[in-house]
């Protein structure tokens, strides 16, 4: 199966962005005369409304001749909606040290390369830094999971209208709409909570205490009844006495 010429140099894009090396033969015919390349630290963050995307990159120019990127373009590659490009703080606030981005964070002037794009570029020259970039109303596709690297695609436009085309890779970053997970705290119930038995209540103090009423009146029966016993016992007659006299009439 052939491949059309640009679906060709879409899948050797995808290749290159993904760290797969090409031979040279066909690196070589398709690496634009404007070559953008990802570099590490490159960001699309899904929001609650809409995405916003931080790619840092490296912009070479690989021709003989001086160009400067008239337009620039760039959407996901599996998606048809473009990223609109932050435009220049200082056009409004010439004081401005920071670019502002939808979610409220703040990205130092000079290491964003979106109001540096006019500059010209020398042949075999390069420049490094920040593209800044978001979409209002389209949100990440659910399939992109968080941490996943996806594909980019940059298109710039020179000054004589040549479109170049460049894949990069970039890491989704689903932190602000991710569902936290609810931590349960586990309450202590007691074995008798919610039940129709009566929960007993044991006596903790083992300090002797004083008899009751009715104890003393028990004490007073076994006690009377002892003495009942002994003085019965107290009253019989001696019978070595009776012994003794018997045998004494006997005799």
């Amino acid at each position: 199966m052939t491949l059309s010429a640009d679906k060709r140099r879409k899948t050797i894009a995808r290749l290159q962005a993904a760290g797969i090396p090409i031979p040279l033969e066909d690196h070589s015919a398709t690496k634009p005369d404007l070559l953008v390349e990802s570099l590490k630290g490159s960001l699309a963050f899904d929001l609650k409304m809409g995405s916003e995307y931080l790619m840092n990159v490296k912009i070479s120019n690989n021709s003989y001749g001086d160009l400067l990127v008239g337009e620039l373009r760039g959407h996901l590659l599996e998606e048809d909606w473009e990223l609109t490009f932050q435009g220049d703080p200082k056009e409004h606030d010439p004081e401005r040290k920071t670019y502002r981005m939808l979610s409220g964070r703040y990205v130092r002037y000079q290491s964003v390369l979106n109001h540096r794009l006019a500059t010209e570029l020398a042949p075999g020259s390069s420049i490094e830094g920040k593209l800044l970039a978001l979409s209002i109303t389209d949100k990440i596709p659910e399939s992109y999971l968080h941490g996943l690297a996806v594909p980019l695609e940059l298109i710039l436009t020179d000054q004589y209208g040549r479109e170049h085309r460049s894949i990069i890779e970039i890491s989704v970053d689903r932190t602000a709409t991710m569902v936290k997970p609810k931590i349960l705290r586990r309450v202590a119930r007691s074995l008798y909570q919610s039940s129709e038995l009566e929960a007993p209540n044991f006596v903790r103090n083992f300090a002797l205490r004083p008899p009751t009423a009715k104890e003393n009146a028990a004490k007073n029966v076994e006690e009377s009844e002892l003495m009942k016993r002994l003085a019965s016992l107290l009253q019989r007659p001696d019978l070595d006495a009776i012994e003794s006299k018997l045998e004494a009439k006997i005799k």
